[in-house]
């Protein structure tokens, strides 16, 4: 059945990237939109069959040739294939990103190419980086003192262990659960939207932890023992929280742009509005910290992969609807005590806020120029299956 090639969502469920191997091997699931004709063997039927039916060959002329589409038109995008449209929105997002680290300041910078509007046709534009996140390596102290806190998790270990079971792969059915529509079949391009926002951060993440090079709570103790095979990478940031919480801010802004909160009057229902806000950041919380249960994060791991995760989704939320976006800056080194969602992000504001005096601001807000069209086409299509349709029978008032 053509519906079989649906099946190829399942790869979504071999995005490991929150273990931090393998991470894109769920990619391959996208496959299954093949559909009919994807079997092995069906190439040499393919061949006798086209000799039993051809005939004989007939050329066209050039203007009974099909119309090429225009020259970068987004509606293009519904012509490709998942895999292929992946790419395209991957491209988008990191061509804009670039890297610096410091060796004698311990710091890492993620920066954003803005480029200007060209001045004349087939000229090359003026390009301006902007500070996105600055990262500030926490030293031995900060994690030695933070190996308690990391002993102690471990007592929730027989309680937790189904979820950090579970939430090895892409958290859709723990974010599904508040929100029931977000499967494959119903929700297609919400589905590629959060994709776009993992594969952000899973890149981003990587190179970050390359850079810091922190080690794992068991470097520092024999007797933390994590429950599940230690991720061979670095510890800070954590790429479960970063992906978490770009997972719960993305897809609560698609929400509050789709006016999925809006009152039969109208109006925002702001109640309802930070009610679903509340339990998507509870959940990308919930899941950061299941990894400290676990074993192999420290709490301030956590703490910086939530602010690099929120950063980025405020980002790619830009980048998607030409809105201006904002830098910030995370000192490890300043870092005490547990992670707190609450500390760095307003849910009455839906924003992000400096935490103490180990997260701060960066600069004056970013508008993106030009905006993308390839993403704003995603956004549109992955909002629209959020909109409240309008009955066509309706009569009217």
């Amino acid at each position: 059945m053509l519906l079989s090639g649906f099946s190829g969502f399942s790869g979504f469920s071999g995005f490991s990237g929150f273990s931090g191997f393998s991470g894109f091997s769920g990619f391959s699931g996208f496959s299954g939109f093949g559909g009919p004709g994807s079997e092995a063997g069906v190439s040499g039927a393919l061949i006798t069959n086209r000799d039993g039916i051809v005939g004989e060959w007939k050329n066209i002329c050039e203007e009974h040739a099909p119309r090429a589409p225009k020259v970068e038109c987004p509606f293009n995008l519904a012509m490709w294939g998942l895999r292929e449209r992946a790419e395209i929105f991957a491209f988008e997002l990191a061509s804009r990103l670039g890297f610096h680290v410091e060796d004698t300041t311990q710091q890492a910078q993620i920066f954003t190419l803005e480029p200007a509007a060209p001045t004349a046709p087939c000229t090359l534009p003026t390009v301006t980086c902007h500070a996105l996140v600055s990262l500030t390596r926490p030293d031995a102290k900060v994690f030695v003192k933070q190996l308690d806190l990391v002993n102690n998790y471990a007592d929730l270990r027989s309680d937790r262990g189904g979820e950090i079971l579970a939430q090895l792969g892409i958290p859709a059915a723990f974010f599904g659960s508040i929100l029931g529509w977000l499967q494959p079949d119903r929700s297609p391009r919400t589905f590629e939207l959060m994709l776009t926002a993992l594969r952000l951060a899973f890149y981003v993440v990587m190179r970050c932890k390359h850079s810091m090079a922190c080690l794992r709570p068991h470097d520092y103790s024999p007797q933390i023992q994590p429950m599940l095979p230690t991720p061979l990478h670095s510890s800070w940031p954590s790429g479960h929280a970063t992906e978490a919480f770009i997972f719960a801010y993305v897809l609560w802004e698609l929400l509050k742009d789709a006016e999925f909160f809006t009152a039969p009057d109208k109006t925002i229902d702001n109640d309802k509005m930070r009610s679903w806000g509340e339990q998507f950041m509870r959940q990308a919380s919930r899941i950061a910290v299941n990894r400290t249960i676990a074993g192999v994060h420290f709490p301030v791991d956590s703490a910086v992969g939530a602010m690099l995760g929120l950063t980025l989704g405020r980002y790619l939320v830009s980048r998607c609807k030409g809105t201006p976006y904002s830098g910030w800056s995370f000192d490890g080194t300043k870092f005490a005590g547990d992670f707190d969602w609450r500390a760095l992000f307003d849910i009455s504001t839906g924003k992000q806020k400096p935490a103490e005096n180990y997260i701060t601001p960066i600069g004056e807000a970013i508008l993106p120029l030009p905006d993308s069209k390839a993403l704003a086409w995603l956004w549109q299509y992955a909002k629209a299956e959020w909109s409240v349709p309008s009955d066509p029978h309706a009569s009217a008032s």
